[in-house]
């Protein structure tokens, strides 16, 4: 009788590229690929009704100022550290901010090219003036494309400007009901409706529409598109009793800046630089721009230039949580508010 072939230890399974090997106690074809099985497509993305971008896109939402700089104005808070000088700024822009106003003061903020941080500057504007003042004030999306201005401010409506001027209101309730609020007091009127791609926007339809809402507010923030040559812009910077100009607070968007004010002066547009605020938005945390020369070369007309710095909180690009912005930059935002409304009520 043969004796019984000695027991020889199974040999590993050769790898396979793009195939985890088995796991110990398992056979050896258990990961060849033809047992592997790829998990079946999505059927469809989520449409932006279904779609929450504050939460479903951010997995964490930032603070603006880290954590140790937090305990440090705690500590200088508890200690007495805040200076005189940063509560009589303060409570000049809240006198500025609060000061009555004979009609509906337009404030057009405008950038050169996308990616400025121009609709987070609309956004914050919106937000520091109504919550300053105890009559309404309107964000307007006057981006031609698809503005993100809703998302920033945290609001969603089924209307848009294009709504409005279709339908005219002949009472305030009738002109609330195609405007949504924010937490903060303003009120908001986007560009499309529910975040989806609609009708371009024109002059005559932002015109219709803005003309209904004017004896209704007190002030209008208008996020406009990219760009300063464009029709609707021209026609928007034409009537606005302020402007905010952004740009990015690199050397680039410096120059940038001083080629769209160059601009202004050789293109009618002279009357509007006595009432434009240069707001340059830092958007790196390393950003090594010389912002003394560029308040310099850009404030030369008697403009005012204003540093916003790079926030944790708002380069997460998501909706606009007061209480997590940086404190300076919630310093820097209310006087970009409080300086262009002081322009725009001087007029």
């Amino acid at each position: 009788m043969p004796a019984p072939a000695a027991h020889r230890p199974e040999e590993p399974a050769p790898r396979v590229p793009g195939v985890p090997p088995a796991p110990p106690g398992t056979h050896a074809h258990a990961a060849q690929p033809h047992h592997y099985q790829a998990p079946p497509p999505p059927q469809s993305l989520p449409g932006p009704q279904s779609l929450e971008p504050h939460v479903d896109l951010v997995r964490r939402t930032k603070h603006g100022d880290p954590l140790i700089r937090r305990m440090g104005q705690g500590v200088r808070k508890v200690l007495g550290g805040s200076t005189a000088g940063d509560a009589s700024e303060l409570d000049a822009a809240t006198a500025v901010l609060r000061r009555p106003v004979a009609g509906c003061r337009q404030i057009a903020v405008l950038s050169v090219r996308g990616g400025s941080g121009k609709t987070t500057v609309a956004a914050l504007t919106a937000t520091v003036i109504a919550q300053h003042r105890e009559d309404r004030v309107i964000a307007v999306d006057a981006d031609a494309g698809l503005g993100s201005l809703p998302l920033r401010l945290g609001v969603r409506t089924d209307r848009s400007v294009h709504d409005l001027a279709a339908t005219p209101p002949r009472t305030w309730e009738e002109a609330a009901g195609h405007l949504t609020r924010t937490a903060d007091g303003a009120w908001v009127l986007p560009g499309a409706a529910g975040g989806r791609m609609g009708v371009e926007l024109d002059l005559d339809t932002f015109r219709a529409a803005t003309g209904l809402l004017s004896r209704y507010f007190a002030a209008a923030v208008i996020d406009c598109g990219a760009g300063i040559v464009a029709a609707l812009q021209q026609g928007i910077l034409a009537n606005a009793h302020g402007q905010i100009l952004v740009a990015p607070g690199t050397v680039d968007g410096a120059l940038s800046a001083r080629g769209a004010l160059d601009w202004y002066a050789a293109n009618g547009f002279e009357a509007v630089l006595p009432r434009t605020v240069v707001a340059l938005v830092t958007h790196s945390p390393h950003a090594d721009a010389d912002f003394v020369r560029a308040e310099q070369m850009l404030g030369a007309g008697g403009m005012t230039v204003i540093n916003v710095p790079y926030d944790r909180h708002l380069a997460a690009g998501t909706a606009i949580d007061g209480t997590r912005l940086a404190g300076t930059t919630r310093a820097a935002v209310t006087r970009v508010a409080a300086e262009v409304f002081a322009r725009s009520i001087a007029v």
